[in-house]
């Protein structure tokens, strides 16, 4: 690493609301400074990033994250600024193992794990991660090591189900070394891996405790972020003329990024589903009509000998709808099988929704039903002679 921060790239994001702290809008800024090659890559491994005890380089960065983040936030109309080692959904993280105190050793092959970010309060704040007990990193945290931890909603609930988490102490295996932090604050889940996933264990720890030198800058404003983007640039530049700055997008676009490759799977499903649907339709209504018609002549004897129109039709019609509900309580039950497999698609939508199988069950009710009615109605109006010559 080299004796000033890196700074993965500049992404503003919308005042839209977008899903990134349990649905709760995030209209912020995220904004980075591209670094090298090597940085990239060291930020897609765990195992090779600079974690360790704060160095000479580690206490540069963490200045020049300090420094940069007052300069922006004394822009008119910014409201929160914050760094961020790992973005929400922008496909990178660092993950480990840790232990509780207190706690009996795990049998082998288990192990606790918890998603590792590095960050300040004014992440919380820009991302509108909410604090849902005890608190923050207080300024002296932010300056100084001093073995603190803040975790996440998940990490509490999994680890510490019947407890308070606050005060607890965890040591992680990403220090040099390995020494127990106290858990001070619980925050709210944010979604890292994809928004299809659920929210994993996750520790936010302060940079002087956790040295890292590639971080991003996360801005919430009062109006259209883009708007924001040149001062920022222009602050970045302020302290280092010779800094990159890329990858400018809103939050909206992260999610949007995020969910492209899960839209076009989606939209393929779709398109191959209302297909089905409409074969479906098409089929059953064809057979439908084939059944009433090959029944003409019985229609005619039921004429003949005094069934009125109306007990004809009620009867196909009636005959009709019991094999329907046989064919769709046995495709509801298949549905229900199969359908877990697409659950990576679908999000915040089960796969056993209730509207999208009522629909279905509507729809395809409803030509079983027309597909009988209108064939024995026609029936039914024949004369009897001719509906007993009917081959």
């Amino acid at each position: 690493m080299g004796s000033r921060p890196r700074w993965r790239g500049l992404a503003p994001t919308s005042r839209k609301p977008s899903r990134t702290a349990r649905g709760k809008s995030a209209p912020a800024c995220a904004t980075g400074v591209c670094g090298t090659r090597s940085s990239w890559r060291r930020s897609r491994s765990p195992s090779s990033c600079s974690w360790g005890p704060a160095s000479c380089c580690a206490a540069s960065a963490r200045s020049a994250v300090h420094d940069l983040t007052t300069r922006v936030e004394a822009v008119p109309g910014v409201r929160a600024v914050g760094a961020v080692s790992y973005l929400p959904l922008a496909g990178l993280g660092a993950a480990t193992g840790f232990t509780i105190d207190g706690q009996p050793p795990l049998p082998p092959g288990q192990s606790n794990t918890t998603d590792v970010t590095v960050c300040d309060n004014g992440y919380f704040r820009a991302m509108n991660v909410p604090l849902l007990r005890g608190r923050l990193f207080t300024d002296r945290e932010m300056r100084e090591k001093a073995d603190v931890v803040i975790v996440n909603d998940t990490l509490a609930r999994r680890y510490f189900p019947n407890e308070d988490p606050l005060g607890r102490r965890v040591t992680i295996n990403m220090t040099d070394p390995n020494v127990p932090t106290e858990i001070v604050g619980v925050v709210g889940d944010t979604i890292f891996a994809g928004m299809a996933a659920a929210a994993r264990p996750t520790t936010y720890w302060p940079h002087p405790q956790l040295a890292y030198a590639a971080m991003t800058l996360t801005v919430r404003t009062a109006s259209e972020p883009m708007g924001f983007a040149a001062l920022v640039q222009s602050e970045i530049r302020s302290l280092d003329k010779d800094q990159p700055v890329s990858d400018v997008r809103t939050m909206d676009a992260w999610v949007a990024r995020s969910l492209a490759q899960t839209r076009f799977s989606s939209l393929l499903l779709t398109l191959f589903a209302s297909l089905a649907l409409l074969l479906a339709a098409i089929g059953i209504y064809g057979v439908m009509s084939y059944a009433v018609s090959m029944r003409t002549s019985e229609i005619g004897i039921r004429l003949a000998l005094g069934a009125e129109a109306r007990d004809i039709v009620s009867m196909i019609v009636g005959n009709a709808v019991r094999l329907a509900g046989i064919g769709l309580a046995i495709g509801v039950a298949l549905s229900l099988v199969l359908g877990r497999t697409l659950t990576s698609l679908l999000y915040q939508t089960a796969s056993t929704d209730v509207a999208t199988f009522t629909a279905v069950i509507g729809v395809l009710g409803a030509v079983a039903v027309l597909a009988s009615y209108f064939p024995a109605r026609r029936a039914s109006r024949i004369p009897p002679v001719e509906a007993l010559r009917y081959q």
